[in-house]
């Protein structure tokens, strides 16, 4: 019969008892990564600090947001999303961008210049109205979509003198 002492089965217990440990910290450091990542349920937009869309889970879609002059285009548009506990936060993974839908290309259109990943500008084309969706996507679909945000694009007065109204 093999003997052991108290040396030897302390050694075995304090190694397998860091084997547990080291494996169970792993195991949880990626699961807190995983929940640490925000999920966005709503959104914000802020237009020279001024909050002018805003959608919260729990609230309808509140939409202040200016009216276009024809031909012209809004100053920088900061978009932030909003996580389950009605933070704010900006996307920071690299798969994901500011995705946009327009209902009628022929009123407004997007324009986003190098840098602004999470910001743009609405240029009005003509007098009308239409909606735009934003999106937050993930590679090639989205992991979350706004309401439709309404943007009224009015004739300048120039415009209007030149049409004779």
């Amino acid at each position: 019969m093999k003997k052991y002492n108290l040396y030897s089965v302390l050694k075995n217990v304090f190694v397998l008892l860091l084997l547990v440990t080291v494996t169970a910290s792993c195991s949880n450091s990626a699961s807190s990564e995983e929940e640490t990542h925000p999920e966005a349920v709503g959104v914000v937009l802020y237009l020279n600090g001024d909050l002018i869309v805003e959608k919260y889970p729990s609230q309808d879609l509140i939409n202040n947001f200016p009216t276009i002059d024809e031909g012209n285009e809004t100053a920088l548009i900061s978009t932030l999303f909003i996580d389950e506990d009605g933070n704010e936060f900006i996307p920071d993974e690299p798969e994901v961008s500011l995705g946009f839908e327009i209902s009628d290309s022929n009123i407004i259109e997007i324009e986003q210049h190098e840098g602004e990943l999470w910001e743009f500008h609405v240029k009005g084309l003509q007098a009308g109205t239409a909606t735009l969706t934003l999106q937050l996507m993930h590679d090639d679909h989205p992991d979350f979509e706004s309401p439709a945000i309404e943007i009224e694009v009015v004739q300048t007065t120039a415009a209007k003198l030149s049409a004779g109204n």
